[in-house]
């Protein structure tokens, strides 16, 4: 009889251990696309993100459902990763990382390490805005202060693509205190998005303000968006550092070729379209081309040196199933269309009226 109470209670005991194992799993999309994310049928995020933490996943088999949202349909994915009661790795982290290729999504193991942090860190206390009103001078012509928010200086030039003021080392000082005052990352993206958007920057201004963000794909867009607004782009891979993820770094060094394409296809000044011997060899490279992002990355290399007319880049247009990658191939054609009085026809080539909006919105801020 004591024997048997003995082992009710080391069953019991082993019992509570399982149930207090702190596993957590960590998945980050390889391409950086957003995704849903359910563990055990239960919802992860509210919001798709490209890279999910799951804590207290439970020991025995776990069953994942994956789904990235797209405008023409949806992947998905679903899988069991079994996490062991005997495994020597419990308390650990569990990193994988999620891959796609060909409209097909796969989890591939990556890593298993230390608790990277607590479910819930801690939160400091937000600042009170109790601080008397300061001098809106001292922030120079980056910002002045209201009601003690930041309300940017616009030193842009829109129609010259140049700005009137540039910032100084001291006013990038500023920027870097502001931010570093910054409580939440929506914030934070806010902040900089404006800084951007509202003047020129050198590579290491930009690259000191993108150190500051904490989500890869936030320093990836920043980056994108600051292309423009760059004063030397001939130091433009100096920014490529700043990438946590290859993903990412690879995605910034295929749009910085991709902005270089697009200044080789300005410089054509297409006035006169491809010859139909010339087209038709273009047309069938792409046509013969098996998947649709292969269509999209032969047909960026061909356009760089052809000249095409409106009825030209919509047959070769309807080569893509997807609206998705029919946008951006439009987009990229644009800059070698002959006859652009017909820019807006192109419009009706997209099946979803999102999409159609998307492009006509493209053209007006193009022109």
């Amino acid at each position: 009889m004591f024997q048997k109470i003995k082992v009710l209670i080391y069953l019991l005991f082993c019992g509570l251990v399982v149930q207090s194992q702190n596993n957590s799993l960590v998945i980050f999309s390889e391409t950086g696309h957003p995704f849903y994310l359910s563990v055990n049928h239960e919802k992860i995020n509210k919001t798709a993100q490209s890279d999910i933490k799951v804590y207290n996943l439970s020991t025995g088999w776990n069953f994942i459902e994956i789904k990235i949202p797209g405008i023409i349909k949806e992947l998905r994915f679903k899988d069991s990763i079994l996490l062991s009661t005997k495994s020597k790795f419990l308390n650990n982290e569990f990193t994988y990382v999620l891959k796609e290729k060909d409209d097909k999504l796969s989890l591939q193991f990556k890593s298993v390490s230390k608790q990277s942090g607590p479910e819930t860190p801690p939160v400091p206390e937000a600042p009170k805005e109790t601080a008397p009103l300061v001098d809106n001078s001292i922030y120079g012509n980056l910002y002045k202060s209201v009601k003690n928010k930041p309300v940017f200086y616009n030193n842009f030039d829109s129609i010259t693509g140049t700005c009137k003021t540039i910032l100084t080392s001291k006013e990038i000082n500023y920027a870097l205190n502001l931010l570093h005052g910054v409580n939440d990352t929506e914030t934070e993206y806010r902040y900089l998005s404006k800084i951007i958007d509202y003047n020129c920057l050198s590579v290491g201004q930009l690259k000191s303000l993108l150190e500051l963000s904490s989500i890869d794909m936030d320093r990836l867009n920043l980056a994108k968006k600051a292309y423009t607004r760059i004063t030397d782009k001939e130091n433009i891979n100096q920014i490529l550092p700043v990438f946590k993820y290859p993903t990412m770094k690879e995605s910034y060094m295929s749009f910085l070729k991709d902005e270089e394409n697009k200044l080789k296809q300005k410089k054509l000044q297409c006035k006169v379209p491809a010859d139909d011997q010339q087209f038709e060899r273009v047309y069938t490279k792409i046509k013969t081309t098996a998947y649709e992002n292969e269509k999209l990355t032969i047909s960026k290399k061909l356009l760089v040196d052809v000249c095409l007319s409106s009825s030209q880049i919509k047959k070769i247009g309807e080569l893509f199933t997807h609206d998705r990658e029919k946008l951006e191939y439009m987009k990229y054609a644009l800059n070698v269309l002959t006859d652009k009085e017909n820019v807006v026809s192109l419009s009706d080539e997209f099946q979803f009226q999102g999409t159609k909006d998307e492009f006509l919105n493209y053209i007006t801020h193009q022109q």
